[in-house]
């Protein structure tokens, strides 16, 4: 079970309960790259473990007791994830990731009006709509936030039937203002795709309250295992989606010429789900519900706006995405004057153990639509220390002040 962890964050507590973070601090690493995975906490670990060890059997498919035990953990988990997202039980449809969620959507039916796309999307939230409905972006302003005035210019003229738009940007940190994008879309009679997955580590996502019709996310990015992700979508929304690929799961009965589709969600996960996937991802929801979402917000913040200050001092560092804290993710980009993005995060890697990212992250129209090369990224988690950031900073600061001599 995970640690009881107070408020405001109790830090040591929480990295206690991730095993890559317990040992001599010599040896472990300063890892800023949960924007890309993040660690797993042991009851994450222990729930996967379980399932392999003491209870594997298939789910939906046996009526003897290890197959009916898991099936009944199998549901109940759809229900932790359901309550997390504030959604009703059959609104949640399992995938392998976050990518096949937005596929699901592109692929499940017809868009004759087409897809209205932010430039500050991730390529997983951009190349499924190119194949499968004609497909227009909205501009973005320096910070990575959507012009809202060019949003509301292509609602008003040629209304989309959908817009796609990530809560917060990967690449920058950006985050989107979904509240009134989500209100200018559907007064133009357009639904509204909205891609967490940058945002479900870190703030608590009520679906309710976004209105969006469309929600997905990856699991690996929110403690839980890889190779799972979630698609919310309202029934109504659902229904209206074709199944794209029929097998084992999706049917309630096939004949020889006919066959006869299982209801909404189970009609849209065909074959032998990720079962410990969905274990896994229960019990990481259940675990960041243990530390407490806002403790979990206030924390990556507070590294966040401390690494910005840190950064904007250093002699040849430029910083990208907002310029105000509040409206930036746990994400921070930056490149430095005459050093390759690639050569910098290796060299932070073997000198000072630091894990980072580096490239286009995966956002490469939205770098050249800003006139941005490659960059640096670094991201924040609930288990990271003002130390590691302070490191980090220290590190980042030797480099460039070498460069210079």
């Amino acid at each position: 079970m995970p640690s009881q962890l107070s408020s405001p964050l109790d830090v040591a507590a929480v990295r206690r309960d991730f095993p890559m973070l317990t040992g001599d601090d010599r040896d472990l690493p300063i890892y800023l790259d949960s924007a890309a995975t993040s660690l797993k906490p042991a009851s994450v670990i222990q729930t996967v473990r379980d399932f392999y060890e003491s209870s594997t059997a298939n789910t939906g498919r046996g009526v003897h007791w290890l197959a009916e035990a898991v099936t009944t953990r199998f549901e109940e988990s759809r229900e932790i994830i359901a309550a997390w997202l504030n959604a009703q039980t059959r609104e949640v449809v399992f995938t392998s990731n976050c990518t096949n969620a937005i596929r699901l959507v592109a692929e499940g039916r017809d868009w004759p009006q087409g897809i209205l796309v932010g430039l500050s999307e991730h390529h997983s939230n951009d190349l499924p709509w190119r194949t499968n409905a004609s497909r227009s972006t909205a501009a973005v302003l320096e910070s990575g936030v959507i012009d809202l005035e060019d949003l509301r210019r292509q609602l008003n003229e040629e209304p989309p039937n959908l817009v796609a738009v990530s809560l917060v940007s990967n690449a920058l940190g950006t985050v989107q203002p979904i509240e009134t994008i989500v209100e200018l879309s559907h007064q133009a009679g357009t639904l509204v795709l909205v891609d967490a997955s940058q945002a479900v580590a870190h703030r608590a996502i009520d679906v309710v309250s976004l209105d969006c019709d469309f929600l997905c996310f990856s699991g690996h990015k929110m403690f839980g295992p890889s190779g799972i992700g979630v698609l919310y979508g309202k029934q109504t929304c659902l229904e209206q989606l074709a199944t794209t690929s029929f097998g084992g799961g999706s049917v309630e009965a096939v004949h020889a010429d006919s066959f006869d589709p299982r209801e909404i969600p189970w009609r849209l996960e065909t074959g032998t789900p990720n079962i410990e996937g969905v274990l896994g991802l229960a019990a990481a929801c259940e675990y960041l519900d243990s530390v407490g979402p806002e403790a979990v917000r206030d924390h990556v913040d507070s590294l966040t706006a401390h690494a910005v200050r840190g950064l904007r001092e250093i002699p040849g560092v430029t910083v990208f995405g907002p310029a105000q804290n509040s409206a930036r993710g746990p994400i921070v980009s930056f490149s430095m004057l005459g050093l390759e993005s690639h050569a910098l995060a290796r060299i932070l890697s073997q000198r000072h153990r630091i894990c980072v990212r580096s490239g286009f992250h995966c956002a490469q129209p939205l770098h050249e639509a800003l006139g941005h090369g490659p960059t640096v990224r670094a991201s924040f988690a609930l288990y990271n220390t003002l130390k590691e950031v302070d490191t980090f900073v220290e590190a980042v600061t030797r480099i460039a002040l070498a460069r210079e001599t």
